[in-house]
């Protein structure tokens, strides 16, 4: 086995505690390699970087020169915020600034969680993400000298200098871990709301450490440093704004808006929001992944239990079309003898988008075939939209409640203007599960393929959200947490209709805390191209489960091999027979 092969195993061993998300975790190193010898192989080895080192040899003089410079200069653009007083609370402390305030709470000995707010006043919100809002007593103590205010528990210490209020987080042998420099609220205007944009800057000068986690995205990189990310939803582009050091830290980044992760210059890292009353993060000290991840499912709510079903093969295409289809298939793993757990049926078996009701010229029998999957041994996952089209009587009800955030086009097979349903509405959520329960649930569909979760609009780039209003009010300050709230209305909806049967759902899109909801995600409509292949061990090693239901067997047949190669090393094996 490969050095590089050995290093897939082990993270598959650390991921499998926290598949329901698929972050991407860094592999443990080979004993004889450390980690800096990695980094600076991949550096020689990295074409790219080449041309980086050919590029500063020739511009290192210039920029020793401007260091010393403008190195003055640049203090006086971000002047120091130092601390005024200092008071202690029963969960850790707040810290009066000449700019603002600063909180530290101590959640557990390896947990704390870090408020700046830009005033003296810490504005309470409804919180969606963090579902732990009281910590048993942990032992912490707290010191001050002229230079700094220390608190330490059992396991970190983080230190406050009072000159610029930077806060450095240690071990408590006080090696280093992470560096707060500077944080920063700009007033702004977002949505018609008047709000601020917050953002930290850590130095990373002298740092060898490494990033993972934020979800899924397209770039085809698994370590994130000296990379910048989005934190936005977008099919194919899964954000969750958690990252993970190779220092043996994680940063949960408690902000619902869209993010960015900042490191394309490597030795300065930014993380930032559009929408902000306070800056407002978790620290979470390992330094073993798994501690962390641990950590973060005692945040944002821990996965339960899987039926154990749904980690067996799957059948899938794009799409069924009639129940005599779909049943043929069924019947032909069972006559040739092939194990299946679970078999798809995929959009449009609906007479139209909306109106959640088989097509009873295409369906003649729905509870007649579920009767018939069951006694083959088969589970059912269909698919669900959050889209309500003109013309139903769903639609009329819906509108009439208030329950659409907007109308808009959604994709151009959908030409007439759709009503996207208000996730963030308690009462919208009960009927979108009730339209789910009484066509589906009630006649023995097993699991929910909740599609276009992000949600997706043809006619717009940004998330359709961000220029809207929901039951919450300004749809930019909650811009990421549309498949949150969709998936945790399919979740209680069914809990509270049953226990009988255990929650799953596949969601095109996820947040933090939709693995609480039994929501596993699938990597999204990719193309069948070779690189979207590759990219396919990145999430496969994510236990994501990859959509390849694009991959045409007879223009790519190869291709279509070895995507079926590579979902048989998932943790769910699925095939999506293309059209």
């Amino acid at each position: 086995m490969s050095k590089d092969s050995s290093w897939m195993v082990q993270v598959s061993r650390v991921d499998s505690t926290f598949l329901t998300l698929g972050h991407c975790f860094p592999p443990e190193l080979p004993k004889k390699e450390t980690r800096s010898k990695v980094m600076a192989r991949m550096f020689r080895e990295s074409s790219k970087h080449r041309r980086m080192r050919q590029f500063f040899g020739l511009i290192a003089p210039v920029s020793l020169l401007w260091l010393f410079v403008a190195g003055p200069v640049g203090a006086q653009w971000n002047p120091m915020n130092p601390v005024l007083s200092v008071q202690q609370e029963d969960d850790g402390v707040q810290l009066t600034l000449q700019n603002g305030a600063l909180k530290l709470q101590v959640c557990s000995d390896f947990i704390i969680r870090v408020h700046y707010s830009p005033t003296a006043v810490f504005p309470s919100r409804q919180e969606f993400l963090v579902i732990k809002d009281s910590w048993p007593a942990t032992k912490w103590e707290t010191q001050t000298s002229v230079d700094a205010i220390t608190l330490s528990t059992s396991r970190l210490k983080v230190v406050v200098a009072r000159k610029d209020s930077s806060v450095t987080f240690q071990d408590s042998a006080g090696k280093t871990l992470f560096v707060q420099n500077e944080v920063s609220m700009t007033p702004a205007v977002v949505n018609g709301e008047q709000t601020y944009h917050a953002e930290l800057y850590s130095k990373l000068w002298g740092s060898y450490e490494s990033f993972y986690g934020l979800g899924q995205h397209q770039s085809g990189v698994w370590n994130y440093r000296g990379e910048a990310v989005d934190i936005a939803q977008d099919n194919t582009n899964i954000s969750i704004p958690f990252v993970l050091s190779s220092n043996g830290y994680g940063i949960f980044w408690n902000n619902t808006s869209r993010s960015r992760f900042n490191n394309r210059f490597l030795n300065a890292l930014y993380l930032s929001s559009e929408v902000a009353d306070v800056l407002d993060y978790y620290f979470l000290y390992g330094p073993e992944f798994d501690k962390i991840i641990g950590g973060y499912r005692e945040l944002t709510g821990a996965p339960p239990m899987f039926g154990k079903w749904a980690y067996g093969f799957w059948q899938c295409k794009n799409k069924y079309n009639t129940q005599e289809e779909l049943l043929g298939v069924a019947h032909k793993y069972r006559q040739l003898h092939i194990p299946a757990d679970n078999i798809v049926q995929d959009w449009f078996w609906w007479y139209t988008m909306g109106e959640p009701v088989f097509d009873k010229s295409r369906y003649p029998d729905p509870p007649g075939m579920l009767e018939d999957l069951h006694k083959n041994n088969f589970h059912l996952m269909i698919s669900f939209w959050p889209y309500f089209r003109p013309g139903t009587k769903t639609y009329e009800e819906m509108d009439k409640r208030g329950f659409f955030i907007d109308k808009t086009k959604v994709v151009s097979f959908h030409p007439a203007q759709m009503g996207v349903y208000d996730a963030f509405n308690p009462e919208a959520r009960k009927y979108y599960w009730n339209l789910m329960d009484q066509a589906l649930f009630k006649i023995g569909v097993d699991a929910w393929w909740l599609d276009t979760t992000e949600p997706e609009t043809e006619d717009r780039e940004t998330n359709i959200l961000v220029t809207n209003k929901t039951f919450l009010g300004n749809g930019a300050r909650y811009a990421n947490m549309f498949p949150l709230m969709t998936t945790s209305a399919v979740y209680q909806g069914q809990r509270s209709t049953s226990d009988k049967k255990r929650v799953f759902l596949l969601s095109r899109s996820a947040f933090a805390g939709a693995q609480r909801n039994a929501a596993a995600v699938w990597s999204g409509d990719v193309n069948y191209f070779r690189p979207a292949l590759l990219d396919h061990g990145h999430w496969r090693i994510c236990f994501r489960q990859p959509g390849r239901s694009a991959i045409p067997r007879a223009v790519y047949p190869l291709v279509s091999i070895r995507s079926v190669q590579s979902t048989t090393a998932s943790a769910w094996n699925a095939f999506d027979e293309p059209e």
